[in-house]
């Protein structure tokens, strides 16, 4: 029996071996975020009051994660999906806060007064596969603008569209980062043309 240890020992060390190699390696998770805002026009780098206040961003419960959301419109659009692994840094909602801040304090100021409160909704913040291999990315944002008068609200919707460079997580980033970069300088402008009146 004192023969068979030294065998057994490396059969269970060869066994173990084996073990090991044949465990599938778990991907390591990509985690993205915005990328670096884009540097605002020359003409509004003065600092001064803005006539608003920015509410952070709400978002749809369905994207109210981290998780990176597409949706398979040939096979079945009704149901939304996310990436395995891939995800947003922060959820988009807070992702989205942090670049309109960043451009509103580059905003050219206005005439003193008191601020209104602007609050923005993220309803559709995706990916939409139209074939396996032919997406586009969807962003969807409600704007509001309150009155420090109490005067009468105002709204704005905006839809953006953009083909995904590729048909993954990667191709729904750059879309969506793209799509944001965008945006951003329409709702500064009309921010301003509510808050500054």
């Amino acid at each position: 029996m004192k023969r068979l240890r030294p065998f057994t020992a490396l059969l269970a060390t060869a066994m173990l071996l084996a073990g090991c190699a044949l465990t599938p390696s778990v991907p390591p998770r990509a985690v993205y975020d915005l990328g670096p805002p884009p540097a605002p026009p020359a003409a509004s780098t003065a600092a001064g009051p803005i006539a608003w206040r920015l509410a952070d961003v709400t978002a749809a419960p369905a994207i109210a994660g981290e998780g990176i959301a597409y949706r398979l419109a040939f096979q079945q659009a009704q149901r939304l999906e996310v990436y395995r692994d891939s995800t947003w840094a922060a959820p988009p909602a807070a992702l989205l806060t942090q670049r309109l801040r960043e451009q509103a304090a580059a905003a050219a100021p206005c005439t003193p007064r008191a601020p209104g409160l602007i609050t923005v909704h993220l309803d559709a913040f995706e990916q939409v596969f139209s074939s396996p291999t032919q997406s586009e990315v969807v962003l969807r944002v409600q704007a509001t603008h309150w009155p420090a008068d109490g005067s009468a609200a105002t709204q704005q919707s905006w839809r953006l569209t953009r083909p995904a460079p590729s048909p993954d997580a990667t191709g729904a980033v750059r879309g969506l980062a793209e799509a944001v970069d965008a945006w951003v300088p329409q709702w500064v402008g009309w921010a301003k043309g509510v808050g500054c009146r």
